[in-house]
């Protein structure tokens, strides 16, 4: 596993934790404190997921969350947050957010939740794959022979 996170939270404390664990777990880890600074990551370097606090003082997490989504589509957004609420979790799932974290978290339902998503878009990935084969399959049957009568 070399998937690499994200992780974007004012909180100290928090970075360090969910560092440790991602890390112990074989995840390669960046922490950024704000928006600003998360924004600035994704231009140069490319991650699979991205932890991000609603609550950051800079920006709303969700805010966040597109901005981030607009430069990387593919990364997977989970919202983490100490303030929940349905109102943050309705915002977030409009906003692409592919999980909802609540803290205090459990470091195993964490990574067992990094792990769960990252496994869906994988199979995705590969679905997507195995449709783009069948089509190159397909339409090798139609291309014009060697030597053919056909123009055009």
């Amino acid at each position: 596993m070399n998937e690499s996170v994200l992780i974007v939270d004012d909180d100290a404390a928090v970075r360090k934790t969910l560092s440790s664990i991602l890390s112990q777990a074989g995840y390669v880890v960046e922490t950024r404190q704000n928006g600003k600074e998360a924004l600035k990551a994704v231009e140069g370097e490319y991650f699979d997921v991205a932890l991000i606090d609603i609550q950051l003082p800079d920006i709303k997490g969700v805010e966040l969350l597109s901005r981030l989504k607009m430069k990387q589509p593919k990364m997977i957004t989970i919202i983490v947050t100490g303030y929940p609420s349905v109102d943050n979790a309705i915002k977030a799932l409009n906003e692409g957010a592919d999980g909802y974290i609540l803290k205090p978290f459990d470091p195993a339902q964490l990574l067992e939740t990094i792990k769960k998503i990252l496994d869906e878009k994988n199979v995705e990935k590969i679905r997507i794959f195995m449709e783009m084969e069948k089509g190159n399959r397909f339409t090798e049957s139609f291309k014009k022979p060697k030597g053919s009568i056909f123009t055009g």
